[in-house]
């Protein structure tokens, strides 16, 4: 990967619907050249996918919640069935298995208290691997 591939994803991940003539004219390259240069990025992995970044507010999901989670039990089947439970959970947009004090960090983007408390109780309160979770709500996004 070279300084022009470099340029490439980083123009890619601030918009990835720049035309493959827009993105040639941005690196200097040739639109042959620069779609060449993309699909191999996409062939190798370095671009595992593309996708599109809902606006949350438009959809009235204005609330976000970043929760941290204790953990009884650490093994894989214990793990498999809450890592099945936060995919299915539609509010549920990341979820990281961490280090430190707590096992799981998760980021909700909720419509309201309402649909937290709901899913507290879907994932947490009556999960008996769950020991304890702490949640504290965003007050403004520094960078988007």
């Amino acid at each position: 990967m070279d300084k022009i591939d470099r340029n490439i994803i980083t123009i890619l991940q601030k918009n990835a619907d720049v035309t493959n003539a827009a993105l040639a004219e941005q690196v200097n390259l040739s639109p042959s050249s620069c779609l060449r240069r993309v699909q191999r990025l996409k062939r190798t992995g370095v671009i595992k996918k593309t996708v599109a970044i809902i606006d949350d507010k438009v959809l009235g999901r204005n609330l976000i919640a970043v929760v941290e989670v204790d953990l009884d039990r650490h093994g894989a089947q214990a793990q498999a069935v809450l890592h099945e439970r936060l995919r299915q959970e539609i509010s549920v947009t990341q979820a990281y298995g961490i280090t430190g004090e707590s096992d799981c960090l998760l980021i909700l983007k909720l419509m309201d208290m309402d649909e937290y408390r709901q899913v507290c109780e879907r994932l947490f309160n009556h999960d008996k691997n769950v020991i304890r979770f702490r949640t504290s709500f965003v007050m403004n996004v520094i960078q988007s």
